[in-house]
């Protein structure tokens, strides 16, 4: 049996990595660009522990044998079609185990160029942990500050859409870092495949500058690596300022489909820090649905005096006044262009 170390699958010109483990796993914990083709689903990756630990091993190895002969056809037009496009089709599981030793013999055996990823996630894991240190060094951030409802996402991606450097943490991480950084959030978040996100971020990064959003150390639930919150401090500092009225247009915009009962949810939270007068009238602003109302509010009596402790601490490189987008991306792209830190590849060649 062929087995290929990450570093290796990543000089491979055309290869595929092929995840064997459950969708639930996948999802969590993801290689990006990998697909997933289950061997067993959750709830029979689940009926298999459970016969493991209660029954025998061979007992749980017959069961998934059963699992596993209904799914291969299916999984065989699956890979099948994989192979047309790709030359090399890597397996991988856990920890580079029966899962993926099996299906990689077996296409191996049908004549397919099947090789299997040692180590399986684990290895993959460590590779990540070990390189993102090294992958994160001679690049300078570029961190975009201001106030909540300020649109520092929303810049960030018009930024990037215009092919400039940009890390968004945020989205990584699936979480807007807030007590209401949750809502409109389609998955869980998960430490694993942010980290993996943010390293392949970095591998294939085109420029030595990234565009960052200002973080504390915790987004949500997940931590952003120490190498890049210290690149990040040691940075340049960007300040972006709009008027109120902006600000309540934005925040409208991006939780209008916030379902009322976990904003009230979210408030709930706020007890800890605020009056408990305060927190019932934002809940009855929420009740009301006065959202534009519940989000001037909260942002003029709790997140601006909260938010300007951490303008304090910071002496910026520039200050962004604007009313619309489109003027703010410029005023960011003028201070990139007077720093010389986005620069194409014709332009240094011509140097």
């Amino acid at each position: 049996m062929v087995v290929l170390s990450y570093e290796r699958f990543l000089k491979e010109k055309s290869a595929i990595l092929i995840d064997v483990r459950s969708p639930k796993e996948f999802e969590a914990e993801p290689i990006p660009g990998a697909v997933n083709v289950p061997i067993l689903d959750n709830d029979e990756r689940a009926a298999v522990g459970t016969a493991y630990k209660q029954v025998s091993p061979e007992e749980a190895k017959r069961l998934g044998m059963n699992y596993i002969s209904k799914k291969l056809p299916e999984m065989f037009e699956e890979i099948n079609n994989l192979s047309k496009e790709y030359k090399k089709l890597v397996f991988y599981c856990a920890r580079g185990g029966m899962r993926s030793s099996s299906v990689t013999s077996l296409f191996a055996a049908l004549g397919y160029k099947a090789s299997k990823l040692d180590g399986g996630y684990k290895s993959y894991r460590q590779h990540v942990a070990k390189e993102i240190p090294h992958l994160n060094e001679g690049i300078k951030y570029v961190v975009l500050h201001g106030r909540t409802g300020i649109g520092k996402t929303k810049v960030l991606q018009r930024l990037e859409e215009r092919g400039y450097s940009v890390l968004d943490l945020e989205k990584f991480a699936d979480h807007k870092g807030s007590f209401y950084g949750a809502l409109c959030e389609s998955r869980e978040q998960s430490q694993k495949r942010f980290e993996s996100e943010v390293f392949e971020h970095l591998r294939t990064r085109k420029y030595d500058y990234f565009l960052v959003e200002s973080e504390s150390k915790r987004i949500g639930n997940v931590y952003v690596p120490e190498p890049i919150f210290q690149s990040m401090t040691d940075g340049y500092h960007v300040l972006l300022e709009t008027s109120m009225d902006h600000r309540v247009e934005i925040i409208m915009e991006d939780y209008a489909k916030a379902p009322v009962d976990e904003m009230l949810a979210c408030t709930t939270k706020l007890r800890r820090y605020l009056k408990e007068e305060d927190v019932v009238r934002y809940e009855e602003m929420l009740k009301n649905k006065e959202f534009a109302l519940f989000s001037r509010s909260i942002m003029e009596e709790y997140y601006d005096p909260l938010y300007q402790k951490s303008i304090n601490k910071y002496d910026f490189d520039d200050t962004v006044y604007y009313e619309d987008l489109n003027t703010a991306v410029e005023g960011v792209i003028n201070f990139l262009t007077k720093e010389d830190l986005h620069r194409t590849e014709s332009e240094e060649v011509a140097e």
